[in-house]
């Protein structure tokens, strides 16, 4: 923790800059191009004290990854920037401003105090990391690439506003952040991008300190309006009012308009009619869960990115056996990375399962001779049925419940699950989790007898 005694150092931003600009040319010397441009470039310098310095990440992800990885290294560059020793703090925009006043960020252009106090500016780095070029793009989220490409390459033309739906942690915000730097970089737009909840804080905030004027003038002179999560408006009337007014003002004046959320329009809780037909003026496209082979595909661009050497082996193991939350599979491809450090061992297929064990909590491990028994005992064949290689009719969907559930509640792989059950290959696997993936959504009863399973094997 920072000590409270420590005294702020008053430093202008030029100041701030220039600092930022020799730490990171120091560190420029010590790791790859790539390295620098994915973790380091997007950072600025918020504040200095007499024995601190804090930077600001663009999201924890990164702020965790760099506190994790490269602590020692950002000690090592500020003593030889700053000839002194301090505590070095990476925090987020969220985290360093999440007080009044709320601060709002052009990523082009100055970021304005909107209750008026304080007369500071500042400059937010765009995030390389969030690019097209590092966007894995599979069947599930195709449209929503394509048309994010299409508004980056023609904004307020393509499709105006484009509204991404889909799941958390799917890829909406990176394909928003993508845009934004498009925008930013190439066009050199005057671009907005924020979630709807410091929108909603914004607008809070201006309640009380009664500045509409500035309010409307910081959101309705953008060239480009980037807002993620908008379900969030559903609690917040007054919000959704001002946005509504500052929607119209931005279309009408051919300003692009890109929206995320986790649902369509007409699914958010207590949204108005006006809003959800204009939400489809545009264009609506939604994000599905990666399919395996999207989510192996995705494991292995990152580790290549975060320039951590993964086999195609362990690469499929944590697609398998994590769900389709890209975010998840960060974590995982994170931790294999430190216990790497921190042992001195390469990442082997061991060292994934041990890690998928601590990322699946206190959940009870189940085996597959487990889930097999279950499932025979429900559907009443024998386990030597289920493990024979008869296609008979009666047999496919206790079988293919068997794949899913093998896939959902063990550590087993693919080509594990199905050598086990009778020596098939791991597209048989595939395609069996898929088939009652689809079934369920339609039949209430399987539904319910597959979770009575589940619990029964967890138990």
């Amino acid at each position: 923790m920072l000590d409270a005694s420590a005294q702020k150092v008053t430093i202008s931003e030029v100041e701030k800059n220039f600092i930022l600009k020799g730490i990171l040319s120091v560190i420029k010397k010590v790791v790859t191009a790539q390295q620098f441009d994915i973790w380091f470039s997007c950072l600025s310098v918020f504040s200095l004290t007499n024995n601190s310095i804090t930077f600001v990440a663009p999201n924890n992800f990164i702020r965790d990854w760099l506190n994790s990885n490269y602590s020692d290294l950002f000690s090592s560059a500020v003593y030889k920037v700053l000839n002194s020793s301090r505590e070095v703090i990476i925090s987020t925009e969220d985290e360093v401003f999440e007080q009044p006043p709320v601060l709002s960020f052009f990523s082009n252009g100055s970021v304005h105090d909107a209750m008026g106090i304080s007369d500071e500016h500042y400059s937010i780095p765009l995030n390389k990391y969030y690019s097209f070029e590092n966007f894995v793009v599979g069947p599930c989220n195709r449209l929503a690439h394509a048309a994010a490409v299409a508004v980056s390459e023609s904004p307020g033309h393509a499709y105006n506003p484009l509204f991404i739906h889909g799941a958390s942690g799917l890829g909406k915000t990176h394909l928003l952040h993508a845009i934004n730097n498009v925008l930013a970089s190439k066009y050199t737009m005057k671009t907005l991008f924020l979630s709807c909840e410091r929108f909603v804080n914004h607008y809070i905030s201006t309640i009380r300190s009664n500045s509409w004027d500035s309010f409307r003038e910081l959101y309705r002179n953008a060239d480009a309006l980037l807002i993620d999560d908008i379900q969030l408006f559903e609690n917040s009337q007054g919000s959704r009012e001002e946005f509504f007014h500052t929607f119209n003002t931005l279309y009408n004046a051919k300003k692009q308009i890109v929206i995320t959320s986790d649902c369509l329009p007409e699914s958010i809780a207590s949204l108005e009619d006006r809003l959800v037909s204009r939400f489809k003026w545009g264009l609506l496209c939604g994000i599905d869960s990666a399919t395996i082979e999207t989510r192996i595909a995705i494991v292995e661009k990152k580790a290549s990115l975060w320039g951590i050497n993964l086999s195609h082996e362990v690469a499929s193991y944590l697609a398998e056996n994590l769900s389709g939350n890209i975010r998840e599979l960060e974590g995982a491809i994170a931790r294999l990375n430190k216990e790497e450090k921190v042992t001195k061992n390469s990442i082997t297929l061991d060292l994934a399962k041990k890690v998928i064990q601590g990322l699946s909590g206190n959940k009870k491990a189940v085996s597959i001779e487990a889930v097999i028994e279950a499932v025979s005992r429900r559907f009443h064949v024998t386990v030597s049925q289920l493990q024979s290689k008869r296609r008979t009719r009666s047999l496919a969907l206790p079988r293919q419940i068997v794949m899913y559930l093998s896939r959902k509640l063990t550590n087993m792989s693919l080509v594990e699950i199905g050598g086990y059950i009778g020596g098939r290959d791991h597209s048989t696997v595939i395609h069996a989790d898929e088939k009652i993936t689809q079934m369920l959504k339609k039949d209430k009863n399987l539904l319910f007898i597959l979770q009575k399973l589940e619990n029964e094997l967890q138990k």
